[in-house]
Order: C-alpha cells, then sequence, then structure tokens
C-alpha cells in the first residue's frame, strides 16, 4: 500500500484541464486498489469542487486559486506555491501524482513524482498561448523543472509522447500512456420537446443544419480560418455553432473570431454560445451534423470523442492526436489550409450518405476510450514503485 498525494488545484478549472483531472480522479475512485489517496486543494478552489468518497483530502490556504493565477495573464506567486508544497512535504508520501502541469508546484519529502503533461502546444508555439514574455518564459521553467523532477511522465496520446521525446531531444523510458475518455452523459439524445428547447436557448430550430465547434476559444483553436472555410463552402441553410467559455482565464481569441465573423458576412449564420452545460451539450453533439475540431495541435481531443459517442462524426484536423482519436470516425484537413477545411466541409455536407456511414462508426470508435481505463493505467503506473508489487526500480528508470 502506498500513499499517494494528488494535486486538486485544477480541479475547478473549465477547460480540458479541469475535465481531465475530474474524471480521473473520480475513477480512480471506482477502482479496486490498496493505496490510500490524498487530494491536495487550494482554499480559494475548495468550495467548487467535490472530493470523492473515501479520498482524504487537505485544503491549503493560499492567495489566489491556481487555477487562475496559471492563466494567460497571471502569475504564481512564489508564497502560493511553498504553501502548497509544504503541505505536500508534511505526509511525508510515497508518491504524488499532478494532472496537469498547469498547476505544478515544487515538492520535496516525497518518494516518486509522476506529471502529465498533455501536449506541447505552449512550448513550441508559446505565443499563441501566452501573450506576454513572461508569461512564456515562466511556462518553459515550469515545464522544464515538471520534466526534469519527473519519475514518470504521463501523456494522452502517442502523438504527444512523440512531441515531448522531440522537445526532450531523446526516446524517454519514463513516459506512459493514458488516454481519455468521455463521460456517460455523453450519448445520443432523442429529438423531441426537450431537444427542441436545448436548441431554442442557442437560437436553433429543430432540423435545422448546423456544424459544431466544441472547445476553448484560444488562438491555436484556429477559429478564424474555420470561420473563413464555413464562409467559402456551406449554404445559408447551414449554420456554425462554436462552443466555449468566453469569459475564460486563458488567452483568448474572442476579437479575432468575432471580426472574422464581421469580415465575411456571417452575424446571423455562426452563433457563439458561450460556456454549455453537460447535459446541454449532449444535445448540440447529437443534433449536429458533425463536429469541426480545427486545432493546430491537440494532445487528445475529448469533444471529439464526447461527439462520436453521440453518433456524430467529425471533421479535424490532421495535427497532433486528432487522427488517431477519430480514426475511422472522421475526414482530415491540414488545419492551415482554409481552402481543404472548405472542401472538407464541401464533402460531407454534399454527401449524406457519406455523413450517416461516419456516424454510424462513430460510437463504436469512442468506446475504445474510457475513464476507467484510464484509471486502471494511473494505478498501473504508481504500482511500479510500489515495493509490495514490484521490485524497487530506480529514479527515472
Amino acid at each position: 500500500m502506498m500513499r499517494i498525494g494528488i494535486d486538486g488545484s485544477c480541479l475547478s478549472n473549465r477547460r480540458g484541464f479541469g475535465r481531465f483531472a475530474r474524471q480521473l480522479v473520480d475513477a480512480v475512485a471506482r477502482q479496486e486498489t490498496p493505496h490510500r489517496f490524498t487530494i491536495f486543494i487550494d482554499a480559494p478552489s475548495a468550495p467548487s469542487v467535490e472530493i470523492p468518497p473515501g479520498f482524504d483530502w487537505i485544503k491549503v490556504e493560499v492567495g489566489e486559486a491556481p487555477s487562475r493565477a496559471a492563466s494567460a495573464q497571471g502569475r504564481r506567486r512564489l508564497g502560493d506555491m511553498l504553501a502548497m508544497g509544504r503541505a505536500v512535504a508534511r505526509l511525508g508520501l510515497d508518491a504524488m501524482y499532478f494532472p496537469a502541469t498547469y498547476s505544478f508546484f515544487p515538492v520535496w519529502n516525497c518518494g516518486r513524482l509522476i506529471v502529465t503533461m498533455h501536449d506541447t502546444l505552449p512550448l513550441e508555439h508559446p505565443e499563441l498561448v501566452f501573450p506576454r514574455l513572461a508569461g512564456r518564459i515562466a511556462w518553459q521553467l515550469k515545464e522544464t523543472a515538471a520534466a526534469r523532477w519527473a519519475d514518470r511522465i504521463v501523456t494522452v496520446s502517442e502523438a504527444s509522447r512523440r512531441s515531448i521525446e522531440g522537445w526532450l531531444g531523446r526516446p524517454d523510458p519514463r513516459i506512459r500512456l493514458i488516454t481519455e475518455g468521455p463521460d456517460p452523459i455523453f450519448g445520443p439524445r432523442p429529438e423531441g420537446s426537450e431537444s427542441a428547447e436545448i436548441l431554442g436557448r442557442y437560437g436553433l430550430s429543430p432540423g435545422e443544419r448546423f456544424l459544431l465547434y466544441v472547445g476553448g476559444l484560444s488562438p491555436h483553436k484556429n477559429l478564424p480560418r474555420l470561420i473563413e472555410a464555413f464562409a467559402r463552402s456551406a449554404s445559408n441553410d447551414v449554420r456554425l455553432v462554436l462552443t466555449g467559455d468566453i469569459h475564460d482565464v486563458f488567452h483568448t481569441g474572442i476579437p479575432m473570431i468575432r471580426e472574422a465573423i464581421a469580415r465575411h458576412g456571417l452575424a446571423a449564420r455562426v452563433i457563439l454560445t458561450g460556456f454549455v452545460p453537460d447535459a446541454e451539450l449532449a444535445f448540440l453533439y447529437s443534433r449536429a451534423y458533425a463536429l469541426v475540431q480545427p486545432s493546430l495541435l491537440e494532445g487528445f481531443g475529448l469533444p471529439a470523442v464526447e461527439a462520436m459517442a453521440c453518433g456524430t462524426p467529425v471533421m479535424a484536423s490532421r495535427a497532433g492526436s486528432l487522427p488517431e482519436v477519430v480514426g475511422e470516425a472522421g475526414l482530415f484537413f491540414d488545419p492551415t489550409d482554409v481552402e481543404q477545411i472548405a472542401r472538407t466541409i464541401t464533402e460531407l455536407l454534399a454527401n449524406s450518405a457519406r455523413r450517416d456511414q461516419l456516424a454510424g462508426r462513430a460510437i463504436a470508435r469512442s468506446s475504445r476510450f474510457t475513464w476507467d481505463a484510464a484509471a486502471r493505467a494511473l494505478l498501473d503506473c504508481f504500482d511500479e514503485f510500489d515495493p509490495a508489487r514490484a521490485p524497487a526500480l530506480a529514479r527515472g528508470a
């Protein structure tokens, strides 16, 4: 039995980091394991975070929630990071796990360190994530420290594994793969009054054809190119729905998105929904003609799996992980080529039989990805360091 700590300071984040952390922690709590877990949660985030039954937790007093301080404009306070580190050190844990380096802080008096690096986007294209040089430097230092100190680096796709090894400059035996999965709330939703009511909240009518984008609204999501491609390819009876938190703490591309909408005269055909709760998002997925994910890079691409779980096909960027995640349930394009994006949209809108063929593959494809499988893979990672279950490993082996 090991005593394992988990950084809970990103659990309150509404973007992919937070969703990954919440779903994985909940799935770990469902597994049979001898290990004892303690979640470290910052006091500002504690009221909005649910700790799974059976997990211990420690609330740490800090000046600002890491989920906000680690934003594009913010800066982590050294005192806050040291407070989190001291709370960990006092327990003398066998291992400490960070679901995201986004909220990483230094730890000591701890046997092993496991960190999740979702992708290398902020390292390869920092200008798309951080508007200020100080933020880029701080992230570089944090990622370098996390990778240097980690006994295991968890990532979420083979594409991310390759990117991380490219950044490190060598194949690295410390890297382990843990994929993501859709929440059970995502599944096909029937048409009817509830569906019509939810569509109406976002300015849509039953039976109306629309393409859907789900995710953040940051520059690397490449939405101005998608809007231009949509303007070139979609007939007037098709709309584009862009969901994402307009008040996100990360670097936002909202001004560029609004400018693209205005420049192409699409104010009546492109809908910016803001944040959409999962229970309503399942209906948007289910009614969409297709999901379009044009990102310049994705570590995993969870919205694609959620859409497929609802029986919706995907049109996606070839960059990053999306081809390995979507597979035979989608069509792919170069995210930097507006004309190619437009041709892909035209192809699917003009061929409903092809659309239905892809939709038929979607649910089966999504079933390959589950949070329980992710939790078991993470527990296997912990077990590598459990003296009761495996020989002691040399640090970094």
